[in-house]
């Protein structure tokens, strides 16, 4: 049976065979239904906050320095206006997969995408095209009392890098090693 428009009771009226309920006959005053229906939705609300501040969700996310696979810290800002009050002219990559593309990082004796691992300069022995090469990253204090490792840059598409110093030393031929400041680019 369908409920009627006529038999839904005015907001100011009983309906005539209407049972009131003994739910809130223990509260101090008269509590209204619509009172009751606001303390419920105020309940759900809250737990549904509750349940997105457990999970994280509501928080934002703060700017912070990152750490690396090797416990360096990265650059927290796009800049390092703290040595270089009027900024730096970023360079062109030498090498990877961003050579054709906006320039980002700034100095090294070489630049790119080829000396990185997970985003980072690469660390360890590495055999390159049958030579061999000793990759070390480096932290500098770019005019901070706390050294970093990396630094953001930001290119005029919105693209946002990291690029990470490091030291390679080449060997070949069996001669003592060329050790050059090599920077790895990495997307973000």
């Amino acid at each position: 049976m369908a409920l009627e428009p006529s038999q839904i009771p005015d907001l100011d009226r009983a309906a005539p065979d209407a049972v009131p309920t003994r739910a809130g006959t223990k509260l101090p005053g008269t509590t209204g239904r619509r009172t009751f229906l606001r303390a419920v939705a105020l309940g759900v609300l809250t737990i549904g906050a509750t349940a997105l501040d457990w999970s994280g969700l509501s928080r934002l996310r703060r700017a912070n320095a990152e750490i690396g696979p090797n416990g360096m810290q990265g650059w927290d800002r796009n800049d390092c206006h703290d040595a270089y009050a009027t900024g730096y002219p970023e360079l062109p990559d030498t090498s990877g997969a961003y050579v054709n593309t906006y320039a980002a990082c700034f100095g090294g004796y070489w630049r790119g995408s080829t000396y990185c691992e997970a985003g980072w300069h690469k660390y360890g022995t590495w055999n390159e095209n049958g030579v061999q090469v000793d990759h070390q990253p480096l932290s500098n204090t770019c005019g901070q009392t706390i050294a970093k490792n990396a630094w953001r840059w930001t290119t005029p598409d919105k693209k946002v890098y990291r690029c990470s110093d490091g030291f390679s030393t080449f060997w070949g031929d069996g001669s003592t090693g060329q050790t050059y400041l090599t920077i790895c680019r990495a997307e973000l």
